[in-house]
């Protein structure tokens, strides 16, 4: 047992070792590394040069080993089992790092900032007052007090929120996105978006792969894990893929600065990582995810997922000195709105695409589920009807439309196309969904044997499923995004800002969700809704779509400053535009509930006419 251990340690130490090595090959060859200092010029010193990207590594180690391990104990393992417990308690040991190593680069950060070697900086504290207007402090500041929450909160391993820890740990990736070189970047949108999505999903695979190795390369639950991460890797990889060439394409202004610059070099460096991390994936799939339990396949998956794990962690050097290059491209930003906007027509509202790879994976995600469930149900001889599979399809397609393609681009710039974006996510896009009874079709592809076990059963069971699906809740849910973006006068912000916009849409996307799943009643809930109960909550949900109309078609011009701001030409005046805003919602929704509102009385006289031909006597 000695000798495994100190093997482990050692092969540690060669992963780690690479990712330095790539990480100051990356620095010298990109042109990231300190440069020395002008004579009589201030100059934070080698220790910050140099000290400042090799924390960097340490940290973004750490942190990839806090979400993955954290992946492998709520996703991965059974609940309630030894090894789901100890993955917790790793996790927080790895939190605890994490923030270690984000106060060094915090006190790093700030000498590069101030230019003070940091023994100077440390006898001068007055210094750190003149540092905390720069974003990139505030971000490590962040960090520090949110994965301090995790550190706490894994400690121990037996936690019933670990799943929070999860999310926790997760968001404390994103605060230094927003200060590096995704801000400066043309399409700040897409820029974010990518960089967001690509660590992410890197965090999860890099560090779950860890995890697994190190927590169940032994244990007999390694059959049950290994094929629960292959799919995720798969997903992972497909997800680091897509956003790297969206955030390359972003930065690069011509293909041709692939080869001809350093950072074109890098990115393809990169790439290259990426093929063969790939290649790793396949010869998983082929080799041992199926046979695991053999120990000569256990072997054979041990060595692999050891060459894998040191060659992405070469590639988290690789990036880390990517991050510190600068981009050949980088510049301002193209007026205040981060993107320019083609002429207004109606024409440019389904062609203006603007293919967010954030938002583009998560429309792909449920298709490809659905269409694994619609396989698994063909392979077994199940019937499943046609019109469920057009409907959520339909609805993928819709809300595609309001989020990637035009009426995306010109939602944060002009009012109708916001409010049809909303309408859409709110109400007409989350109700073709629910008419296409995803819950029951996992149901009917999955059982307490398949790989991630019985997904309906699982939600339908959960605590937090039955108390969302209460009316009075759910009526909350549905008001509350329109409530806070026009009752609060949140609008501006939400348009003005990338991120905000990105949670408001989300925000009223999942309340759409829950709104109409307990609506529609195609789907099992948690709970039995009476008739009665679920045409009140239609009026009311009906109602809210017809005050939000009313308030803008007769209410008060709203971000009336910023839309005359960034109006596309040939755009009607702000005024106007929130009239045909208010329009969209007394039409496109209320029409959607309507025809959902004579579904639903179809449905309890047919109700009454069974009952009543039972109850006759013959």
């Amino acid at each position: 047992m000695a000798a495994v251990e100190r093997r482990t340690w050692q092969y540690a130490g060669v992963a780690a070792g690479m990712g330095v090595l790539f990480l100051v090959g990356a620095l010298w060859f990109g042109g990231g590394r300190p440069q020395p200092g002008l004579p009589g010029l201030p100059d934070p010193g080698l220790l910050t040069g140099w000290g400042l990207p090799l924390v960097r590594l340490a940290g973004d180690l750490c942190s990839i080993a806090t979400v993955g391990t954290l992946v492998a104990g709520v996703v991965l393992a059974p609940r309630g089992s030894r090894e789901s417990n100890a993955c917790v308690r790793a996790a927080g040991r790895w939190a605890l790092a994490w923030v270690l190593c984000t106060i060094a680069a915090y006190l790093l950060t700030i000498s590069n900032i101030v230019a003070l070697p940091v023994p100077e900086l440390l006898a001068d504290l007055s210094a750190f007052r003149f540092a905390m207007a720069f974003p990139q402090s505030q971000a490590l500041l962040i960090v520090v007090l949110w994965v301090a929450v995790v550190a706490l909160g894994a400690w121990h391993g037996r936690n019933r929120r670990s799943g929070v820890l999860l999310v926790i740990a997760a968001l404390g990736l994103l605060p230094p996105i927003f200060a590096g070189h995704a801000v400066s970047a043309g399409d700040h949108d897409i820029a974010v978006s990518a960089l967001t999505t690509h660590l992410l999903a890197a965090a999860v695979w890099v560090g779950g792969l860890a995890a697994v190795l190190v927590h169940f390369r032994r244990s007999e639950r390694l059959g049950v894990v290994l094929p629960r991460f292959s799919t995720l890797a798969l997903c992972c990889f497909v997800a680091v893929a897509v956003s790297g060439v969206a955030g390359a394409w972003v930065r690069l202004a011509t293909v041709a600065q692939l080869w001809t610059t350093g950072y074109g070099v890098l990115i393809l460096v990169k790439g290259v990582a990426l093929v063969g991390l790939g290649i790793f994936g396949w010869l998983h799939r082929r080799r041992t995810v199926a046979g695991v339990a053999e120990r000569s396949v256990r072997r054979t998956f041990v060595r692999l997922a050891t060459g894998e794990a040191v060659v992405m962690i070469a590639a988290v050097g690789l990036a880390v000195g990517l991050s510190r290059t600068p981009p050949p491209a980088a510049g301002s930003h193209e007026g205040i709105l981060d993107y320019s906007l083609a002429h207004y027509s109606a024409i440019h509202l389904i062609t203006e695409i603007r293919l967010d790879p954030l938002i583009l994976l998560a429309l792909v995600a449920p298709a490809a589920g659905y269409l694994v469930g619609l396989r698994r149900l063909a392979r077994a001889g199940v019937t499943w009807p046609a019109g469920r599979t057009v409907a959520w399809f339909a609805g993928l397609l819709a809300l595609a439309v309001v989020l990637v393609g035009g009426v995306g681009g010109y939602a944060r710039a002009l009012m109708p196309a916001h409010a049809l974006q909303y309408a859409v996510l709110g109400v007409v896009g989350p109700l073709l969904l629910a008419c296409g009874a995803p819950l029951t079709l996992a149901a009917r592809a999955t059982s307490a044997n398949s790989q991630y076990g019985d997904v309906a059963t699982a939600v339908l069971d959960s605590r937090v499923a039955r108390r969302l699906t209460r009316p009075g809740v759910v009526v909350i849910a549905h008001a509350l995004p329109f409530g806070l973006l026009y009752g609060a006068r949140l609008l501006e912000l939400s348009v003005s800002d990338h991120v905000v916009h990105l949670l408001s849409m989300g925000l009223c996307l999942a309340s759409g969700v829950l709104c109409c799943w307990v609506l529609a009643g195609v789907d099992p809930l948690p709970r039995p809704i009476s008739w009665r109960a679920r045409a009140w909550l239609l009026g009311a949900v009906a109602a809210v779509q017809a005050v939000v109309g009313l308030l803008l078609l007769a209410g008060p011009p709203l971000a009336e400053i910023w839309f005359a701001l960034v109006s596309p030409p040939g755009a009607p005046d702000p005024v106007a535009a929130q009239r045909a805003g208010g329009v969209v919602y007394l039409t496109l929704p209320v029409v959607a509930l309507a025809v959902l509102g004579v579904r639903l009385a179809r449905l309890r006289r047919t109700d009454r006419r069974r009952v009543a031909h039972v109850v006759t006597p013959a």
